[in-house]
């Protein structure tokens, strides 16, 4: 699993439908996306030339914002019922894809994943360059809420065993290791279901307006299913797609066997955050020049980043600039004493810092101009032959402006520091 390649749709998908909780119409779109994107939503009900955002899934953007679903968002701009849309992409294998929708909320189909699973087995799945990025739990981590648990346990492949436990309905327990082909005929077409006795404090609570009996399997008051069951433990694989959905939350694969009793989404929730917090999903990736410059306007001889050594999705970047004789600056400054300006060092910060941010969102036609630079001080010449070492952190990040720190080292020697603000926006409309 470690070195496999990342994978994308061949071909578009397009699908509509009805929200569950709020009874809207949706067409969605899901495109291929290229190398390093990971799973972005762009709601087109909200698009302007001011705001074309992606909201990329990571553990930054998971928000509470309706009970019994996922959501993730940024700001003002929110997506609900993402889980099951989720769980047919990670069930299948897909790192890198662009979900485009034109509603608050994803449609309920089935209330299944088998109709996205189905499709994108029928658009096809083609592997890219970019190997692909696990989560490796090397030693177990624990999450419980009262009776709730959730283990996650070293393992070589991504494996779930669910115990769903209801008074109401008889124990059901599972246990799959999660392949395509698994998922697709065993996982993907399980329903979701309710207890008739939920339906109108659901009701009350404005959401579950687009349930019918044709997305929602009810279960009476003696446990029994008012409509023929798809496998006759369809509760507890539908818990598993939902589990399976909401750790994709993590922005990457997960390799672990995950042990969950009785867990739901804001248990999910709450075990994704907590791993990001431990720091155990701090990417170690080196990205190359070639790939940092699909998301950066530069180019020669404006690339002041040659590679980055690691990052934290939306967090910080340590990167490296090779500096040789043949650099152009140095013939002009100064050819005798040649020494790197200032103001370009400060740039390589500028320009790791926009890459962190826009790779990120990954939107395209996206770039970053400053908007200041504050309290730079430059600490000891730079010059032909040294290599810097650039440090960049997010301070403050919005919409439309991030606010970072940075520092640039020569070995372990401070060169030069700031505070650096960067207002983002499209290149069209920020030159006209």
């Amino acid at each position: 699993m470690e070195n496999s390649l990342q994978r994308t749709l061949k071909d578009e998908i397009t699908i509509s439908g009805t929200g569950l909780m709020r009874e809207l119409d949706v067409n969605a779109k899901i495109s291929p996306a290229p190398e390093n994107h990971g799973i972005t939503f762009q709601r087109l009900d909200l698009w302007t030339d001011r705001h074309r955002d992606s909201i990329r899934v990571c553990p930054e953007n998971i928000i509470t914002d309706l009970p019994r679903c996922t959501s993730i968002g940024q700001e003002s701009i929110v997506v609900n019922s993402v889980e099951h849309i989720l769980s047919a992409l990670a069930g299948m294998g897909i790192d890198n894809a662009a979900v485009q929708l034109d509603a608050p909320e994803l449609p309920a189909l089935d209330g299944s994943a088998q109709i996205y699973a189905t499709q994108i087995a029928e658009a096809g799945v083609v592997e890219q360059n970019a190997v692909r990025e696990v989560v490796k739990i090397d030693s177990p981590v624990a999450i419980d809420q009262g009776d709730k648990q959730l283990v996650l346990l070293p393992s070589e492949t991504f494996r779930v065993t669910f115990v769903y436990d209801h008074p109401q309905i008889q124990t059901q327990t599972a246990t799959f290791e999660i392949k395509p082909e698994t998922y697709l005929k065993q996982i993907a077409s399980a329903r979701s279901f309710c207890l008739e006795s939920e339906i109108e404090a659901l009701l009350q609570l404005g959401i579950g307006k687009g349930a019918t009996e044709n997305n929602v399997v009810v279960v009476d008051e003696k446990g029994k299913s008012k409509i023929d069951l798809r496998f006759p433990d369809e509760f507890v694989r539908h818990k598993i797609l939902d589990l399976i959905g909401d750790l994709s939350t993590i922005g990457r694969p997960l390799q672990a066997h995950v042990v969950a009793i009785k867990s739901g989404h804001q248990l999910h929730a709450s075990l994704v955050q907590s791993l990001a917090e431990r720091g155990l999903l701090n990417r170690q990736a080196v990205v190359e020049a070639k790939e940092i410059y699909q998301y950066l306007p530069h180019r020669f001889p404006m690339c002041m980043v040659d590679r980055v050594l690691s990052y934290e999705t939306g967090k910080s970047a340590i990167g490296i600039k090779n500096l040789t004789y043949n650099e152009q600056f140095f013939q002009g400054h100064f050819p005798q004493e040649p020494v790197m300006p200032g103001v370009l060092q400060m740039e390589a910060l500028a320009q790791l810092g926009a890459w962190l941010v826009l790779q990120e969102t990954a939107v395209e036609d996206r770039v970053g101009y400053f908007a200041s630079i504050e309290e730079a001080k430059f600490r000891r010449p730079v010059l032909p032959g040294d290599q810097l070492r650039l440090e960049i952190e997010v301070v403050r990040k919005r919409r439309n402006f991030a606010k970072l720190t940075g520092k640039a080292y020569v070995g372990d020697e401070v060169a030069s520091e700031g505070n650096l603000s960067i207002m983002l926006g499209s290149a069209s409309s920020m030159s006209k």
